[in-house]
């Protein structure tokens, strides 16, 4: 799905951390919500079904490659504006539907980032994500597993450290993930779950070079979610 690595903790606090994070993302989301719920009435409805058949897997790979970057940065308006354009790609939805759904998803992992699994907050915005968006896209998943399938993958990098290139538990987290939300069987997104896992791993080595906004390492991570999103786009596209 969307969501970007969630690193140790020991990462976090050595990651930039702009000032005035909490008013900017409060007033970015603020803002967000407002438009969104004030556009929604006349929005054009999303084809539905758009998740599990029309997105372009180049275009989402590149996205999503900046959208870790900004998440890795703490760059929480950013992060939004760039998940606007994710969730348009990825669910098919309208403008103002993306908007609200961006608003649920950043505040999720803003939520993940400081506090964790503690408190089932996290999990409880992604959960608000997956069910709103789940009605314009004809989504036939389940919200709530949906939303403890995404946190789960969160987790399991959170626990693996900076180990994800030695383990399975990530690639299996992101199968998991794909069976519930893409209704693919498992066999059929395993492609699409190691190159995930395999763009986590890059991402690390990019956080332990300090951040370097220079790096070959983000294109190639780029490339990792490119092939990601290929592989997945061919898995559901053969699932019933």
């Amino acid at each position: 799905m969307y969501t970007t690595p969630i690193e140790p903790a020991s990462a976090a606090r050595s990651a930039p951390q702009p000032r005035s994070t909490r008013r900017w993302l409060l007033l970015a989301c603020g803002l967000a919500l407002v438009a969104g719920l004030l556009r929604l009435a006349t929005a054009p409805p999303a084809t539905a079904g758009h998740a599990q058949r029309d997105f372009d897997p180049d275009r989402l790979g590149a996205q999503e490659q900046v959208l870790w970057e900004a998440y890795y940065l703490r760059q929480w308006p950013r992060l939004l504006l760039v998940l606007i354009q994710v969730t348009c790609e990825q669910f098919g939805l309208s403008w103002a539907q993306a908007l609200y759904a961006a608003y649920l998803g950043t505040v999720a992992q803003v939520e993940w980032a400081r506090h964790g699994a503690q408190g089932g907050t996290a999990e409880a915005w992604m959960r608000a994500f997956y069910a709103y968006v789940q009605e314009p896209t004809g989504g036939r998943y389940d919200p709530e597993r949906a939303a403890a399938l995404e946190v789960r993958w969160w987790a399991v990098h959170r626990e693996a450290g900076h180990r994800t290139a030695d383990s399975n538990a990530l690639e299996d987290a992101f199968a998991d993930l794909y069976v519930e939300v893409y209704r693919a069987p498992d066999g059929a997104v395993r492609p699409a779950a190691a190159a995930r896992a395999r763009a986590v791993a890059l991402s690390d080595q990019w956080l332990d070079q300090g951040l370097p906004p220079d790096s070959p390492l983000l294109g190639q991570i780029r490339d990792e979610l490119v092939a990601s999103y290929r592989a997945l786009k061919v898995a559901v596209a053969a699932a019933p």
